[in-house]
């Protein structure tokens, strides 16, 4: 099997927030929009994220929760100040993670994680971890 796109759907009341929270930050673009379903692209990748409304004629249901959505930046420090500015929701301030990590993490209008990071060079600890499973 050969994947061409990988997309997350997010099961919402909230579709036009949503929306507007993925376009306006992350500059992702409208691809479908109707009363109960909404699809973004990421621009120049082969990514999605969708909603969909919890109660809906046909399909299956979801109201799980735990979705966390990555998201690997060039200069996580600019996006952090940036967001900041725009006062978005912050789950979790800019830290360096020991295993590699400096990253932040916001809250989307429906509660979804939004973790933003760059790699950065890992502890010994886990480099000695990491370097176990190279083949």
């Amino acid at each position: 099997m050969k994947i061409t796109r990988v997309d997350t759907t997010i099961s919402t009341d909230k579709l036009t927030e949503s929306k507007d929270f993925y376009m306006r930050h992350f500059k992702f673009e409208l691809v479908y929009e109707s009363d109960w379903y909404i699809e973004l692209l990421a621009p120049e990748l082969s990514v999605g994220v969708s909603f969909t409304k919890p109660q809906r004629d046909a399909g299956e249901f979801f109201h799980g929760s735990g979705i966390i959505i990555s998201f690997e930046v060039e200069d996580v420090d600019a996006e952090y100040r940036r967001l900041k500015e725009a006062e978005v929701e912050f789950c979790e301030e800019l830290v360096d993670k020991p295993w590699g990590e400096r990253s932040f993490v916001i809250n989307d209008p429906s509660g979804v994680h939004i973790y933003i990071y760059k790699s950065i060079p890992p502890t010994d600890e886990y480099q000695v971890l990491y370097d176990s499973f190279k083949k």
